[in-house]
């Protein structure tokens, strides 16, 4: 069977999920803003842990666990486990989820994001083989405030097809009682002439130039570093400056002069930035092989408001350093996202 056909997303069906499902809600005494609810199978029973243990970053704290058999954590049973975990840095949740799973030994065959009423809902679907049994997995999270809190599906390979939908509806249905705003960080704003962003607070940030000759910034995480990353961010005026396909030769052109030896350069879709980020030119990927090791770099370009603008990533290839790749794909997104470009003239 095909991982397409494993993972599949049935229509709504209200009444259908009525006959077959019944709302749980499971009220956290030591913390309200972990309350949930969600749709599970009729007669599933509900095991909830007696004590508190306190938190620790990166460490799941199971909340509940549902399943069918009189043992609800019993293998063979299609279950649902919901559990919380603290995030110490900005990261991208679907990026830390698939992190995990991988160091698990998952092979993960789906991860995508949700739009959802209290934000981005982030999914993963993943196959792992236990004791000589195929097993399927699949996760729905939330982020609230600095908490990842997420509710796992699995089930037997052999019994998987047959639980699929009735799980599915527990997933769509998983919500928080309470989303908290925020990140999970402190951002800290950068200001210079032509270009104002933010930047996740664990992040150093040094800017030199001039409205006149352009300005460059450099950033890197200053904290907790692994292999380490770096994000560029140039802005000059659109007047004048090279096209964005001159300006995105040149960097290629000079990473190599350099001594890196960098893989074939992949246009990146970014639908989201495209449509909400003015002057969206696109973003382009490439392997790159340093003499740190192996890396990847990531270019984005935009111009707006008289300002062209790149932003260039380095950072490590997923693997023993990951953590630095998901701090620094998401501390480009936030620099990306918060960036406000504009030339002295149109300010005043």
């Amino acid at each position: 069977m095909s991982q397409d056909a494993l993972f599949t997303h049935p229509k709504p069906n209200p009444e259908q999920v009525a006959k077959t499902h019944e709302m749980r809600r499971i009220e956290v005494a030591h913390d309200s803003g972990l309350s949930f609810g969600l749709p599970v199978l009729q007669g599933m029973a509900t095991a909830v842990p007696t004590t508190h243990v306190p938190h620790e970053h990166g460490r799941p704290e199971p909340l509940a666990l549902f399943g069918l058999s009189a043992d609800p954590g019993a293998p063979e049973s299609p279950r649902l486990v919901v559990c919380a975990q603290s995030l110490e840095w900005e990261v991208d949740p679907l990026e830390w989820l698939r992190w995990l799973w991988v160091k698990e030994g998952w092979l993960v065959g789906l991860a995508q994001t949700h739009p959802g009423p209290g934000g981005p809902r982030y999914e993963l679907a993943a196959l792992k083989t236990v004791d000589g049994t195929v097993m399927v997995r699949r996760t729905m999270a939330i982020r609230s405030g600095p908490r990842l809190v997420r509710c796992d599906a699995s089930a037997p390979m052999e019994v998987w097809a047959q639980w699929h939908d009735a799980l599915w509806w527990s997933l769509d249905g998983f919500h928080l009682g309470r989303v908290a705003a925020g990140s999970i960080e402190d951002m800290v704003v950068r200001e210079g002439p032509m270009l104002g962003f933010a930047t996740p607070g664990s992040w150093d940030a040094r800017g030199q130039g001039s409205e006149e000759e352009g300005m460059a910034w450099a950033l890197q995480p200053a904290r907790d570093v692994q292999r380490g990353a770096a994000i560029k961010v140039h802005a000059q005026r659109l007047e004048g400056a090279p096209s964005a396909e001159l300006r995105r030769a040149s960097l290629w052109r000079e990473m190599r002069e350099s001594g890196a030896a960098v893989g074939a350069v992949l246009a990146a879709s970014r639908a989201e930035f495209a449509e909400l980020v003015p002057g969206w030119v696109g973003q382009w990927q490439a392997a790159v092989q340093m003499s740190t090791g192996d890396g990847v770099v990531v270019l984005v370009q935009r111009e707006s408001d008289g300002v062209a603008l790149d932003y260039v990533l380095t950072a490590p290839a997923a693997g023993t350093e990951h953590v630095d790749w998901m701090r620094a794909i998401r501390a480009l997104d936030v620099v990306i996202a918060t960036s406000l470009p504009r030339l002295p003239s149109a300010a005043d």
